[in-house]
């Protein structure tokens, strides 16, 4: 009987050190429980159409392939696409990783994130709306990184990229899976656009917007930017600076939007006439604005060529009527410009459209064309 003990006793030992070792070796995850996301405090800032692809990070999270030429944090499947498949990539569809991989003089330094989706009923709530938010996180590791996406742009347009974002950070797993506020990562948050259009998160190029620590609540991170390009990239980012066990970084519901913008088309105007035929000529100068914009438009009181326009100011996309009449005008050249100003002002603005007239004796033997330079 007491060998019998004995045996039951050390048998329930193994199983006990058997549970406590995988219990150290398994990185804890949220409790499962059914729960409907919080909204941090704060409102959303970026009105109008969102202009992204996939805002709020759903999708099947399927392995990420790594453009060619690859990362040496990726993994070879094949030997004609080396480096290419990042199997602890998961992303949502339509965005793209970034992150640092230098230096790593220590084995916790700047590690490749793990992205991974989160789902609805974590807690504490990780899910800002829909059924999923990008997740990604090191483990006892410090990071840097995030996600980004192209989209196509009006140049010198004005533009507004927010995202909801929030971390979870602590050197050990509390009650709650909570962060914990007196030993934590030191874990930093931001979003920014390239006004350009590339893709190197690191550029000077890129205009970022606060950076912050947020944790376990949603709360908004927004940038503005003016287009220099038609394309812009959009970056979200975050910074573990502290090797603890738990940095992980939560991202939801972004938005891209076009808030103010100014074009007028076309760049210069210019027409010919026979001066023995009197010619009522009409060109249409293309207004078009975008945002909570007023535009004027006059011409050069210096100008030789008498002409009028069908409006001179308006709030709205318009198109306007640049008219003169070649009645009694003599040969030769006459010029104006339509200057079309924008309030407030926008980059671009104002608008100068350079006006020619040629009267010429005879317009069967000339052949210069009508210029419409966009």
């Amino acid at each position: 009987m007491k060998r019998s003990t004995a045996v039951s006793l050390s048998i329930l030992s193994a199983i006990l050190l058997l549970t406590a070792t995988v219990t150290l070796l398994l990185r804890p995850r949220p409790v499962v429980l059914a729960a409907v996301p919080l909204m941090g405090a704060g409102a959303e800032v970026c009105t109008g159409t969102n202009l992204l692809t996939n805002p709020s990070f759903e999708g099947e999270y399927p392995v990420y392939v790594m453009p060619a030429p690859g990362h040496p944090d990726c993994q070879t499947w094949y030997q004609d696409q080396p480096n290419q498949y990042c199997e602890r990539v998961k992303l949502a569809d339509d965005w793209h990783p970034y992150w640092l991989d230098t230096p790593r003089t220590e084995n916790w330094m700047n590690i490749q994130p793990e992205y991974v989706p989160s789902l609805p009923h974590e807690q504490p709530p990780r899910v800002l709306s829909s059924e999923k938010s990008q997740h990604y996180f090191s483990f006892w590791s410090t990071h840097e990184g995030g996600l980004m996406q192209q989209v196509s742009a009006v140049e010198n347009g004005r533009y507004c990229f927010s995202s909801w974002g929030q971390a979870w950070s602590a050197r050990d797993t509390l009650a709650g899976w909570l962060s914990d506020p007196n030993d934590h990562g030191d874990l930093y948050q931001r979003v920014g656009i390239d006004p350009t259009g590339g893709t190197d998160w690191q550029s000077p190029n890129v205009i970022w917007g606060e950076m912050r620590m947020q944790y376990d609540e949603f709360g908004l991170f927004s940038v503005e930017a003016v287009a220099q390009a038609n394309t812009i990239t959009v970056f979200v980012w975050s910074k573990a600076n502290i090797p603890v066990k738990h940095n992980d970084v939560y991202w939801d519901d972004a938005r891209l939007t076009l808030l103010q913008a100014a074009d007028v088309t076309p760049g210069e105007l210019a027409s010919m006439v026979d001066v023995a035929v009197p010619t009522a000529v009409t060109h249409t100068i293309g207004i078009s604005l975008t945002g909570n914009l007023t535009w004027t438009a006059s011409l050069d009181p210096a100008g030789t060529l008498p002409a009028n326009l069908s409006q001179t100011s308006g709030t709205t996309s318009s198109d306007l009527a640049l008219t003169f009449d070649t009645t009694g005008l003599l040969t030769g050249t006459y010029t104006t410009t339509v200057t079309v100003a924008v309030t407030p002002t926008v980059p671009g603005a104002p608008f100068d459209i350079p006006v020619t007239l040629y009267v010429v004796p005879d317009l069967h033997q000339a052949f210069l064309p009508l210029v419409e330079r966009p």
